[in-house]
């Protein structure tokens, strides 16, 4: 086949195809087999449908081609309307490939390649391409540029080389898929080195984070749907709760709503980043696979990587414990298993695991290590106010509740719960608040609940903003938010002091010197 002929997906989708649209047009199946049951319609009708969204399934196979052709990536679709979508391969950002758990039945992946905008509608999506073809494709779509430096002749060697004699790294996608043969051999052939795999023992970690809590959250919401079939056993557990009593009730409730969000929150971290593995390539690219049912890999050039976040929850800091994740370009804001433009580099892990990755991906310990200029007393004051306040606020309306129409003392006392927490949380507040201003980052951090660091290169900040509420401009405090592509496309240092909101802003973008000092305008640039 020639480089510019447009190919076909893998055939064996169209054993996949169908049976997602099915389970997709499941609804409506079922709306029109009970309405055929109750009407006495044919069932002819039924099979009609059926046969409807199977032929839809099938249809991508017919409609969907794509190519790599004189430096580009086209992917056409469509059968009435028909769409074009092309982007440059030197565009290319991050190579998703998944492989569902049906896709994996059958040795198939499913490959998402992100460009330069990040945006969802750029995204050009191969599903479903042969597991060999796609690891291929990704190879020369992140590894083939940087891996192919040319001599001083202007003659590609390794091209030469290859040409001489056995695999060619240089073919396009489409020409090694049509020799699945080599296309292990090309992918073989790219060295890598293994920055990290996952511990089975950091499985220990999962019910310290919100995947359980959210886990149980929408497992309660689902069966809250079907909440009518099970009032009887709900009923019989009242009044064992009212047989035993109030403290016994709590003390149950308590221990099962722990061992149910904790075996939520396990099965969620296997589920998510069993056999998680992280390398880096030699075309310059990190690359991490991860998953149990459905595996994920998904490759990001170093060279649009913008920095690191250092996520810490509360009791995920407290064992010691802590997760990173990736700043760069390119990503969806949907990213699975990231979001907001950060892509994970280390599960829930020791500390020790995620700061040395975040050594190793910056080339720089000093980023994560490094100790942070405070705040003040300004910004100390401001976390103690606002943490207190919304308590004894609480406190006051649990007392008139209380006086007025006899609030049980044990929810009185519940109430009081947030305000003993409140200069608690406050001083963990402040302890975890400030900066620092590196050679080549930005350090921040803040939180307590859920503590962040993050630490963004300079040279991918585009612009600065100041912000200023009506009590900061009283407590002589700003927050500077650093603009930038990546990521969550600003990161914020909070209440810093006035003088080092302006100082910042300066050292950041030096051009902004001419605008005056921050008390002059509203908002610097």
């Amino acid at each position: 086949m020639s480089e510019g002929e447009f190919r076909r997906l893998d055939v064996r989708m169209l054993l996949v195809h169908p049976v997602q649209e099915a389970v997709r047009f499941f609804p409506a199946l079922a709306a029109v087999f009970i309405t055929g049951r109750t009407s006495g319609r044919s069932p002819w009708w039924d099979l009609g449908a059926l046969v409807v969204v199977v032929l839809l399934g099938m249809s991508r196979w017919f409609t969907t081609r794509y190519r790599i052709s004189g430096g580009q990536i086209e992917l056409r679709t469509g059968l009435l309307n028909r769409k074009l979508l092309a982007t440059p391969a030197d565009r290319v950002r991050t190579v998703d490939v998944t492989a569902p758990i049906w896709h994996r039945l059958l040795g198939l992946t499913r490959v998402e390649i992100g460009t330069a905008s990040g945006t969802h509608s750029d995204r050009i999506v191969l599903d479903a391409l042969a597991a060999p073809v796609a690891e291929a494709l990704r190879a020369e779509l992140l590894h083939g540029r940087a891996a192919r430096p040319a001599d001083a002749s202007g003659v590609d060697p390794v091209a030469a080389r290859h040409d001489a004699a056995g695999p060619d790294l240089t073919e396009t996608g489409a020409d090694v898929a049509d020799r699945p043969e080599r296309a292990t051999d090309s992918v073989a052939a790219i060295p890598e080195t293994v920055l990290l795999h996952l511990d089975p023992k950091w499985v220990r970690y999962a019910p310290l984070t919100t995947s359980g809590l959210l886990t149980a959250l929408a497992v309660w919401g689902f069966a809250l749907q079907f909440l009518g079939d099970v009032i009887g056993p709900i009923e019989a557990a009242v009044n064992q709760f009212e047989a035993w009593g109030l403290w016994i009730t709590v003390v149950v409730l308590v221990v099962a709503a722990t061992v149910g969000i904790a075996l939520l929150a396990v099965t969620a971290y296997v589920l998510a980043y069993w056999g998680f593995r992280l390398t880096r390539h030699v075309g310059g690219t990190l690359q991490t696979t991860r998953g149990l049912l459905t595996t994920r890999s998904t490759s990001i050039e170093e060279a649009r990587l913008r920095g690191v976040e250092l996520s810490q929850p509360l009791l995920l800091r407290l064992a010691g414990a802590a997760h990173l994740s990736a700043i760069t370009t390119g990503l969806h804001h949907a990213e699975p298993g990231g979001g907001g433009g950060v892509a994970p580099l280390v599960p829930p892990a020791p500390q020790q695991a995620s700061l040395g990755v975040g050594a190793a991906v910056l080339g720089d310990p000093e980023p994560l290590a490094v100790p942070l200029q405070p705040h003040g007393p300004a910004a100390r004051r401001r976390r103690y106010v606002r943490a207190v306040w919304p308590a004894l606020v609480l406190v006051v309306v649990a007392g008139l509740l209380e006086w007025r129409v006899g609030l049980p003392r044990v929810l009185f006392g519940a109430a009081l719960l947030p305000l003993l927490a409140a200069p608690f949380l406050a001083a963990d507040r402040y302890a975890g608040l400030g900066h620092a201003l590196l050679a080549r980052y930005l350090v921040t951090q803040e939180g307590s609940v859920y503590r962040r660091r993050v630490a963004v290169a300079r040279d991918g900040i585009i612009g600065v903003v100041v912000r200023e509420s009506y009590f900061q401009r009283r407590a002589g405090v700003a927050t500077v938010v650093a603009a930038t592509a990546a990521g969550r496309q600003g990161y914020a240092v909070l209440d810093a002091p006035a003088p080092v909101a302006d100082t910042l802003v300066v050292d950041l973008i030096p051009q902004a010197s001419h605008f005056g000092r921050r008390s002059d305008c509203d908002e610097g640039s």
